[in-house]
């Protein structure tokens, strides 16, 4: 107001008009015009943008340079944990140092002395990375400097039992990467002995055994032929369902026909060790046999001579309903050999002239010859080392490792009960039985519940490995329907069948090779199943190379027979195998970090 007072005084009348109009719009124009503020605002808060960018670029660099310098102490710490017992702190320190620089570099890495305690065994690493900023200039912070710190223990010594199962079949001669599939499975079996045996984590009480299996798993013939488990009268009802009439001519079990066959002159033909599974459900389970049931004890695997006369590969025999061949005829039984009661005849049948107990009295012109690779005679389809029970000697593993040989065909199912029969307290290997084979100490008891926490505890253990799918070979070509076989014949001479040894319902008159293939896949996962309900923990090794793969169903059942899905692998190459068994090894032996 004053304002104007002093422009109407001093000024005509229009030029005060025009200087008020000026004045009154001055203001408004001053808020529209900001181009000054903008430039000199921005050159204010450059600066601070510029030090948050620079430190967030730089504390991005730092945070992951720390996240791989962490994984780097962790992996030392945990390499550190696993060096033997007796390693110095100067060892230690050493490879500290030369795993953390293998890992990070050399330039600005700070790896502090070792914190070492004993009893069980800390060893606690913490290493710094130097790291230079960029912005330093603008932050005001030329270092970062992440750290890193990792605590391993070894855990105190567990005391493990341990059985491999492991495939030893015709198929396991093929070739894998330069080498058989046996090969890699002998390599990588003696690198899991020498590993257990060497790895601070396992107990000095801790042990192995080892189960070859084939079409069938033997035993040591010679120090188990007496055992009170084996069906040593032949009282049970599967003795003698090949062989009739056998108390006429003498025998009184199966083992006085071998030493008949023994005496022929064939080298081998004393008994092999093998048996026969018993009738389901025992066959699942790991009892030892009873005086109860007569049928619960374990019967000698003997394979009858096939009507013929020992002179082929195969014998062709006609009777009055066909024409059959036979492919396990080791004995010359046709018309003109035989004088006497034992005399042969055309008037005979198949089955008639399979199961004459007299021809073993004087065996004539006996032979072995081959079918399938499989020599015949009466251990035909017995064609593995015996197994070993559980044993810390390293030399008698190593040793049976190194004698197996590939041969026969596919019987997962006896594989995977023999095993868990050699952890088994109440099977044929438990306290009962020591006085058979003083050397090998019984299994310890069961546990009830996980004992993976419980340092005292006896972690039972399976790793079942194989490189096919069961399989029972058949023969439409006889009476028989299929070669014999640990469960005998799909039709037996005394016209039986193999319905009592195979689970009920759907698996029952297997007739060919898929129907008893089902048969034996429903088997071994009941075994499966009854296994882990002890708490033994199975793993499972499918053997699947490229030219010989495990079918889906084939790796199905071992996915499902371990006890996690962690716990089953595949392997497609020998490398793949030996990879396998180590991951296995250090699972079982398994360090922890504990922060």
């Amino acid at each position: 107001m004053g304002t104007i007072s002093t422009l109407r005084w001093c000024c005509p009348a229009r030029t005060q008009r025009r200087a008020i109009s000026r004045l009154r719009n001055a203001p408004h124009r001053f808020t529209r015009d900001r181009r000054g503020n903008v430039a000199l605002l921005f050159a204010f808060m450059s600066v601070p943008m510029l030090m948050l960018s620079g430190a967030a670029i730089d504390y991005g660099f730092a945070t992951r340079l720390e996240t791989k310098l962490q994984a780097a102490t962790d992996a030392t710490a945990l390499l550190l944990c696993q060096t033997p017992a007796t390693a110095t702190p100067a060892d230690l320190n050493a490879l500290a140092q030369t795993t953390m620089i293998g890992a990070m570099g050399a330039p600005n890495l700070v790896v502090d002395p070792l914190a070492i305690t004993s009893n069980p065994r800390q060893i606690t690493l913490t290493a710094h990375k130097l790291s230079t900023t960029f912005f330093g200039k603008l932050t005001g912070t030329t270092r970062i400097n992440p750290g890193a710190t990792s605590q391993c223990a070894t855990p105190i010594p567990k005391t493990f039992e341990i059985a491999l199962v492991l495939d030893n079949t015709g198929s396991m001669a093929a070739s894998s990467g330069g080498q058989s599939k046996l090969q890699a499975v002998q390599q990588a079996a003696t690198n899991f002995v020498n590993y257990v045996y060497t790895n601070s984590s396992f107990s000095s009480a801790t042990r192995i055994s080892i189960v070859p299996f084939a079409g069938a798993v033997a035993v040591n013939p010679t120090i188990y032929r007496t055992a009170s488990w084996i069906d040593q009268n032949g009282q049970s009802s599967y003795h003698w369902t090949n062989v009739l009439n056998a108390s006429a001519s003498g025998f009184a079990n199966r083992f006085d026909i071998f030493t008949k066959l023994q005496s022929s002159g064939v080298s081998g033909w004393g008994w092999g060790g093998c048996l026969e599974s018993l009738p389901y459900p025992l066959n699942t389970q790991d009892a030892a046999p009873t005086s109860a049931n007569k049928d619960s004890y374990f019967v000698p695997l003997f394979a009858p001579d096939e009507p013929g006369d020992a002179s082929n590969t195969y014998r062709d025999y006609n009777d009055s309903s066909g024409y059959w061949r036979s492919y396990n005829s080791y004995i010359d039984d046709d018309n003109s050999s035989f004088l006497g009661t034992c005399s042969m005849n055309s008037s005979l049948s198949y089955d008639a002239a399979l199961a004459r107990a007299c021809k073993y009295v004087n065996p004539r012109n006996a032979t072995s010859s081959t079918y399938l690779g499989i020599p015949s005679g009466p251990n035909f389809g017995c064609t593995t080392q015996p197994l070993l029970p559980l044993t810390s000697n390293q030399t008698a593993l190593k040793s049976l490792i190194g004698n197996m040989a590939p041969l026969g065909s596919t019987n997962i199912f006896e594989g995977l009960m023999w095993g868990w029969r050699t952890l088994s307290p109440v099977s044929v290997f438990s306290s009962s039985y020591a006085s058979i084979n003083p050397a090998a100490a019984a299994p310890a008891a069961y546990t009830t519940t996980s004992s993976s926490s419980n340092a005292t505890a006896i972690n039972k253990i399976m790793i079942l490995m194989t490189d096919g799918t069961n399989s029972w070979t058949a023969n439409p070509s006889a009476p028989t329907g299929s070669l014999y076989f640990s469960a005998g014949y799909f039709q037996n001479a005394n016209q039986t069948s193999a319905n009592p040894r195979m689970p009920p319902g759907q698996y029952q008159n297997v007739s060919d090779a898929n129907s008893a293939r089902n048969a034996l896949d429903a088997l071994t996962a009941t075994a499966c199943a009854n296994a882990k309900a002890v708490n033994i923990s199975i793993y499972t090794i499918g053997f699947s190379v490229s030219t010989d793969p495990i079918d889906a169903a084939g790796q199905t059942l071992l996915k499902n027979c371990a006890s996690s899905a962690s716990q089953f692998f595949i392997a497609n190459t020998a490398d793949d195998l030996i990879a396998a068994f180590q991951k296995i090894q250090s699972s079982i032996g398994a360090l922890r970090l504990t922060q």
